[in-house]
């Protein structure tokens, strides 16, 4: 029989200092130490200022066999409780005992959806956490070695003429992309989207750290890459990619990709990451095609 309760002030120590173990672990693809302590750090640091935070225990036999971690996290959608962790060492009944519970908890505080961070590496709980609708998933990939792009392409940085036209189109399927992973209503989504763009390029084409390069078949443009340097030790950050309506399907997105690989280890980064929503497949191919490991991916469902 499993029991699940609230954890001890004592017990909720224990298992922080685990999780950090756990965590240094899980980030294991980037790279750079510097870049695998930032992550074990945010994720620490959401999970500390989640309100309200509760770590659950499941005891078996007297025996601890697992734990559980939620809450609302304060970056989040406030209609959703977030599982930071769930580790269930005591196999799979503990990891629904304890999911179970959450759920409930969940219920109780009146949200509408339950979201938690998969795989964990954690058999029982990835087979738990399987059936829930991918949302998002972070990707890595190391670009040491030379790129070079397919005959007749090549990159130049965006003109200052092509920026206002991408950045519209840009927000617009930000948004589109966050309503269709079931993040957010489409209003929601579009508010989001602005916000972030406000923030993330204050200074437009001039903002420090950030390149956007541009994409050419001979002369005509066909697809851009946003991207942004130093965004973790040792790493680079797509931010965002797009190939122009009437070019698809014709290996665009390929070498845009490419460009972006090329720009990145110039601009003295090791690797690149990125964040892929769930529903966009044809992307999430293209990323493991090109070599890309995930590093987490992030579930969520109704209740």
């Amino acid at each position: 029989m499993v029991s699940v309760r609230v954890a001890t002030e004592a017990e909720q120590q224990s298992w922080r200092e685990d999780w950090r173990e756990r965590l240094h672990r899980h980030f294991a693809g980037y790279a750079d130490p510097g870049a695998r302590h930032q992550m074990v750090e945010r994720r620490l640091g959401a999970q500390q200022r989640a309100e309200p935070g509760t770590v659950l225990v499941a005891e078996s036999d007297g025996r601890t066999v697992g734990h559980l971690a939620l809450g609302r996290s304060p970056n989040a959608d406030p209609s959703e409780v977030f599982v930071f962790d769930l580790h269930a060492p005591g196999g799979e009944q503990v990891a629904r005992s304890l999911f179970d519970h959450a759920r409930r908890y969940a219920a109780e505080q009146g949200v509408q959806r339950l979201g938690a961070i998969t795989p964990t590496g954690d058999p029982a709980v990835d087979a738990l956490l399987t059936h829930y609708p991918l949302r998002a998933q972070q990707m890595v990939k190391d670009v040491s070695l030379p790129v070079v792009l397919p005959d007749g392409l090549t990159g130049r940085p965006m003109a200052a003429a092509e920026y206002g036209p991408w950045l519209a189109g840009e927000i617009r399927g930000y948004a589109d992309d966050i309503t269709e992973s079931g993040s957010a209503t489409a209003e929601a989504a579009l508010a989001r989207s602005q916000r972030e763009f406000a923030e993330l390029l204050p200074d437009g084409l001039g903002t420090a750290e950030h390149s956007l390069w541009t994409l050419c078949d001979g002369e005509r443009a066909v697809a851009h890459i946003w991207l942004r340097h130093g965004y973790m030790a040792g790493m680079g950050y797509v931010f965002g990619v797009n190939v122009h309506e009437g070019e698809r399907g014709k290996g665009y997105g390929r070498a845009v990709m490419l460009l972006g690989e090329r720009e990145t280890a110039a601009a003295g980064d090791a690797q690149l990451g990125l964040n892929v929503f769930g529903a966009n497949t044809v992307a999430r191919n293209l990323y493991d095609k090109l070599g890309y490991q995930v590093v987490d991916q992030f579930r969520s469902d109704d209740l």
